[in-house]
């Protein structure tokens, strides 16, 4: 889900997920790892950009769901669920990227026999996205 929702908040491409962002060598020369496409999700720009408007209204607009993960001067997309569980609490989960205008950050925020996405699993996403960002401006 996280790799699919990259893929949204990259206009429909899926690059191939990596760990490694740059390389330097003992001498101090850089080496930018190279993004990979992985696949081109098959959705028109209307489609990408009326998702993209849906996400952020479940974060930003006064009845939706993931207002937990708000934050206050950057736009976050995103969307909560709750996956039900025969065994006990149903899972919570969210999945958010942001700045939705140019995004910097996927989350996907996964609790296990916690409750709802919307109450749980989307504030975690706040404070890691509110963690993100300040250290961005360090």
């Amino acid at each position: 889900m996280a790799a699919f929702y990259a893929g949204l908040a990259n206009k429909g491409v899926i690059l191939k997920p990596h760990l490694l962002k740059q390389v330097i060598t003992p001498t101090g020369k850089g080496f930018v790892t190279k993004k990979e496409q992985l696949i081109k999700l098959p959705f028109s720009f209307e489609t990408l950009d009326t998702l993209n408007q849906a996400l952020i209204g479940v974060v930003n607009e006064p009845f939706g769901t993931g207002g937990a993960s708000k934050l206050s001067d950057i736009t976050v997309a995103g969307k909560t669920g709750t996956a039900q569980n025969p065994f006990g609490e149903d899972h919570a989960w969210f999945i958010c990227y942001a700045p939705a205008e140019n995004p910097q950050i996927v989350l996907a925020i996964l609790v296990e026999n916690a409750g709802h996405g919307g109450t749980i699993a989307a504030p975690i996403a706040k404070r890691i996205l509110q963690a993100f960002f300040e250290s961005r401006k360090a």
